[in-house]
């Protein structure tokens, strides 16, 4: 066995996204407002080791029984962490080995991910350049990941990219790599659709690659001219003119994110009409969201978080536990929408007395309801 390159560990932690507007029109030449939130957050570190292993931090929790095995496979799929986290590396190879357009894996000339990135980081930024191929053998280089997380699974609170980022930010640090925001979020976005076939947007990712609370416009994407990877404009905004925000969730009534993803784009490719106008409408939304925080009209802001829920919920079936938390929180006139795909909400409140009902209320229907600071 080969003896580790480095002696030091890398930790990076990703917070958990809400989706606010728009949603999820992201994958639609749309546009979306998000933040993250640090009450939740993913874990991965990247230690010394003689072999390449991928664990969980705790060693794996594995299961009561059979039966919790099987609710746990029907409502989460087979993918876990070790998955996310392998096709990852693998990504973060191709664009590691990517050179001139030719991959050193299976000699094809096409770019596995669309990201040139060495030949065009070499031609822009020679000390990066200089790192990678100097300091470190990423082919021949092994590592132990761990990861863990906070962040509830298959709700909507974007856990799945924000161990991903979490990674491919540890693989940049360990090869001295340099990624701008922008780019990682969209390869943080093919390790996903294109290595695990999973049906997704750039908004997770792209608001957790720069954090806080961004506004993304996916309208006219350019192609960046040092990685020959698409990208939106994305545009981080002041979160203090916000109204005062919720989040709630219910762990059983968590949901592949894809399973949503999958019918409507189904609908979209089919030329539904209706689908594809209230598309534009969710995108719309963004617009005159970014106007009100502008302005500081934090009760506009609720209202067109009650509006996007009433556009969304036309746009493909959704399980009638998602749908209880928000009408229960819409009856106590707290609007609210999914922050992403499953079962998490996120709502607007008045004050403390407001928040208190909302959350007493949902309580009762099982759900765990906090404030977002």
């Amino acid at each position: 066995m080969t003896e580790p390159e480095f002696d030091t560990s890398i930790v990076e932690r990703v917070p958990a996204r809400v989706g606010i507007l728009g949603n999820p029109s992201d994958g639609y030449g749309g546009r979306t407002l998000a933040m993250t939130i640090s009450e939740f957050e993913a874990t991965v570190t990247l230690e010394p080791h003689d072999r390449l292993e991928i664990e969980p931090a705790d060693g794996g929790r594995g299961w009561v029984s059979v039966r919790e095995l099987v609710a746990d496979i029907d409502r989460h799929g087979y993918g876990d962490g070790r998955n996310l986290l392998a096709a990852a590396v693998r990504t973060f190879f191709d664009v590691v080995a990517v050179d001139g357009g030719r991959s050193k894996t299976d000699g094809s000339k096409e770019d596995p991910i669309g990201v040139r990135s060495l030949s065009l980081l070499k031609d822009s930024n020679e000390a990066v350049s200089d790192s990678i191929g100097n300091s470190i053998d990423f082919e021949a280089s092994s590592f132990r990941l761990t990861y863990e997380t906070t962040i509830p699974r298959q709700v909507g609170l974007a856990g799945s990219s924000a161990l991903i980022i979490a990674c491919l930010r540890c693989l940049c640090r360990h090869t001295s790599t340099e990624l701008p925001s922008d780019i990682l979020a969209t390869i943080a976005l093919r390790v996903e659709t294109e290595q695990l076939g999973i049906t997704a947007g750039l908004q997770d990712r792209v608001v957790q690659s720069f954090g806080g609370l961004v506004a993304m416009d996916f309208g006219q994407m350019t192609t960046d001219p040092r990685f020959g990877v698409a990208v939106g404009r994305y545009t981080q905004l002041d979160p203090g003119n916000l109204p005062p925000l919720f989040v709630s969730y219910r762990a059983e009534a968590a949901e592949h994110s894809d399973v949503y993803h999958r019918e409507l784009r189904r609908k979209y490719d089919n030329g539904d009409a209706t689908t594809r106008d209230t598309l534009r409408q969710l995108a719309a939304l963004v617009v005159e969201g970014e106007a009100a925080l502008r302005w500081g009209d934090s009760e506009k802001l609720a209202q067109l978080i009650g509006k996007n829920m009433r556009l969304r919920r036309s746009l493909a079936p959704l399980s009638e536990q998602q749908l209880e938390l928000v009408d229960a929180a819409t009856g106590l006139d707290a609007q609210s929408t999914f922050t992403g795909s499953g079962g998490a909400i996120v709502g607007a409140y008045r004050d403390d007395d407001h928040f208190d009902l909302v959350s007493s209320t949902l309580d009762r229907l099982g759900a765990f309801t906090l404030k977002l600071r």
